[in-house]
């Protein structure tokens, strides 16, 4: 499934908690956003030979709701997907992972991983004025990895991976209005030992 599929999906579900808080809500500090960019993962992969390549960016997005406890802390539950990491190659290409070195034995060969979280966190604002704020994040997301192992001349197959690590963030918000708000954010996370960052551009919406 693409990035816009499940971009597609993933309001779907989340258009009716959003809606469900937005009834409940009895004041406006509750707001919700989206966030589009870029992710990158550091898997460890060097030293790719002949035909062998390696691509550790994708596209990712990032759903959130949170809720204003004053104004410096809110705190947030978010869905994140990170896109995908892809390692391609034919027969007699190598590559090193972790201080050894692999060799690919079939032409066509792909591996491809795809990483999504899920999570909360606590933010912390700091305004410059009633425009505009910077904010920093720390907080805890669960991980699901699923990679996937095909050439031509092997049987494709599948495997999972999934864990909970802390993470941090740090952002920049514009409020445009009392609703509507650009956000610009820098997220790290650590992802089945690989170091995973993400810059997003979003709009934020408050109830």
């Amino acid at each position: 499934m693409n990035n816009l599929k499940k971009i597609s999906v993933t309001i779907i579900a989340v258009v009716g908690v959003v809606s469900s808080v937005y009834a409940n809500a009895a004041d406006n500090n509750w707001y919700s956003g989206i966030s589009l960019g870029t992710s990158t993962v550091d898997t460890g992969v060097s030293n790719t030979t002949g035909t062998a390549r390696l691509d550790e960016d994708d596209s990712g997005f990032k759903i959130y709701v949170g809720k204003k406890i004053d104004k410096t802390i809110s705190v947030e539950g978010f869905y994140t997907d990170f896109g995908e990491v892809s390692l391609t190659g034919n027969t007699g290409d190598n590559f090193d992972l972790d201080g050894s070195t692999y060799v690919f034995t079939t032409n066509n060969a792909r591996i491809i991983t795809e990483e999504t979280g899920i999570g909360a966190n606590a933010k912390f604002t700091f305004a410059f004025s009633d425009k505009s704020s910077v904010s920093g994040r720390i907080g805890i997301m669960k991980w699901d990895v699923t990679a996937s192992v095909s050439g031509a001349s092997v049987a494709s197959s599948t495997a999972s991976d999934d864990g909970t690590d802390p993470f941090y963030g740090v952002g920049y918000k514009y409020n445009f209005n009392n609703k509507y708000s650009l956000t610009v954010d820098y997220d790290s996370y650590t992802v089945s030992d690989a170091d995973l960052n993400m810059f997003a551009v979003g709009v934020l919406y408050n109830f």
